[in-house]
């Protein structure tokens, strides 16, 4: 039997991606640093699989540093990238290397000439370059990790992180909130008010919003009454003792604030945040994007990002839609359960295709037999710099070919279902989804 895939392939390629989860600065941002290939390409995911491996996190730092000679941190990444180089974070970072940059891999023959070429393409209209040229990406929904709203609209669309206002832990922090939004908070009522402000004058810059509190505590989030939530708050304003945070290092200025209550002692009144955050997106019709599954990093308690812990806000909200990210990897069965069952759930691969490629074509072939492919979304590149976002999305294209190609192969679609199923994935459910 003659394989689908290369028909699929290139139709595949030809679509034009909307990419449901970046982080990426402006290109201004980008432009601003200096870069070579240690401090742009591990800045994230393949610098996790580097302490995994065991590499010492000042090693980490040094290789990124750009005040130090190149060829002296090639000296201490090299043993430890030989470590990793087989994982798919690694897998990414050098298709994007030869496909971008036109070198043979990242190793001591080409890291100096890698780094040169992305010097000299470091300039206004790489992002265009990039993104648009060579990845194939129409538009990013972008999670700005400096929580700004405005954005080149021609390459992104932002959500709203619901931390600014859910992690608020101590006295300092809640009064420079407030004041960044040109107000004053005295009590949680006050408070509550500002958020559904904040949701209110960002109606028009929006496109949903994003929880990430699995990275700081479990997704379970009660249902509290108002009272609960206010105790809780008070809190912040009853502490009695005072810690030093850095406000400067530069210039080595620091401030004595107010510690915190402690991050369970707020537990209330973030649980009470979360609800009304998904309140005001419901009543706008904004979804709801959480992580969900491994985090990104190392060392964390991977069960507080079981999306198991959310079924108390899908039976609760059925009007609002739920994103629910990175295929919950490695509880992907779990998700695929979920979003078979509840209408407002959706699945997202972003993240998924580098994570583990062979488990995200596996987990997709289930959920295409599980879950109706209009609620699966396939590919956010979900990275801090374009190349990496550039080979996700080559990696993503061929995860995608591949397991529609398995099912035209074995008589389970046809060649156009199976062409119409991708054009689904990776451009219409996600438009369809953010109204973009």
């Amino acid at each position: 039997m003659q394989s689908s895939y290369s028909e699929i392939k290139k139709h595949v390629d030809s679509i034009k991606i909307t990419d449901t989860h970046e982080h990426l600065p402006s290109e201004k941002e980008r432009l601003s640093v200096p870069v070579d290939v240690l401090s742009q390409f591990y800045l994230h995911y393949t610098s996790s699989d580097l302490i995994s491996a065991g590499m010492p996190e000042e090693e980490i730092l040094y290789i990124r540093d750009t005040s130090k000679p190149l060829e002296k941190r090639w000296a201490v990444f090299e043993p430890w990238w030989e470590k990793v180089r087989n994982t798919g974070y690694s897998r990414c970072v050098e298709i994007a290397a030869h496909d971008l940059y036109g070198v043979d891999g990242i190793n001591s023959g080409t890291y100096r000439e890698l780094s040169k070429r992305i010097q000299e393409r470091n300039k206004p209209g790489l992002y265009r370059w990039v993104l648009k040229e060579k990845a194939g990406i129409d538009v990013s929904v972008l999670d700005s990790l400096t929580g700004s709203h405005e954005v080149d609209r021609d390459f992104f669309a932002p959500v709203l992180r619901v931390g600014e206002f859910v992690t608020l832990s101590n006295r300092f922090e809640l009064e420079n909130y407030a004041k960044m939004l040109g107000a004053t908070v005295y009590s949680f009522s006050d408070l509550v008010s500002l958020v559904r402000n904040r949701f209110e004058n960002l109606k028009d810059k929006i496109v949903g919003v994003k929880i990430a509190q699995a990275y700081r505590r479990p997704l379970y989030f009660e249902k509290r009454t108002f009272g609960e939530a206010e105790e809780a708050f008070n809190k912040l304003f009853k502490t009695r003792t005072y810690t030093r945070i850095i406000i400067d290092p530069v210039k080595n200025y620091s401030k004595m604030v107010p510690d915190s209550p402690g991050n369970s002692e707020l537990v209330p009144m973030q649980d009470y945040l979360v609800h009304l955050a998904i309140q005001e997106a419901e009543k706008r019709g904004l979804p709801i994007q959480i992580h969900t599954g491994l985090h990104e990093g190392n060392e964390n308690i991977l069960s507080n990002s079981d999306p198991m812990n959310l079924v108390n806000l899908f039976m609760e909200y059925h009007d609002a839609k739920f994103d629910i990210f990175h295929g919950s990897w490695p509880y992907c069965g779990t998700l695929g359960a979920l979003a078979k069952n509840y209408p407002n759930v959706y699945v997202d691969m972003s993240w998924m295709h580098i994570i583990s490629p062979s488990r995200a074509r596996s987990a997709l072939s289930d959920w295409l037999d599980e879950v109706p492919a209009s609620k699966i979304l396939g590919f956010g590149g979900d990275y801090l710099m374009v190349e990496g976002a550039y080979g996700h999305s080559v990696i993503a294209r061929d995860n995608i070919s591949k397991v529609l190609a398995e099912k035209v192969d074995t008589g389970v679609y046809t060649v156009d279902e199976a062409k119409k199923y991708a054009s689904w994935m990776l451009s219409e459910n996600p438009k369809r989804l953010f109204s973009i």
